[in-house]
């Protein structure tokens, strides 16, 4: 009976000593996951700035393609006119 007793003692210890672990590794998990969400939060922060300047970036990329389209269209008017010059 006491070597029954013993057993028990025994089981009740290594129950223990696996619940006391499964506690401390969900306490471990919780704080990775606190971690990975601040750094999942810091990332689409980072992307949410970064698409902000490419978007600036496409706007200004097209304002200047519109004014270099400008340009060229006024140096084209002004050789056209140099072509029906008549320097001879």
């Amino acid at each position: 009976m006491a070597t029954d007793v013993l057993k028990q003692t025994d089981v009740l210890k290594q129950l223990d000593e696996r619940i006391q672990a499964s506690v401390a590794r969900i306490h471990q998990l919780r704080k990775e996951n606190e971690q990975l969400a601040q750094k999942l939060a810091e990332t689409e922060k980072r992307y949410a700035d970064a698409a902000g300047q490419v978007k600036q970036l496409s706007a200004e990329r097209q304002q200047h393609e519109n004014e270099r389209n400008d340009v060229r269209n006024r140096i084209e008017k002004i050789l056209t006119r140099f072509d029906g010059i008549d320097l001879g």
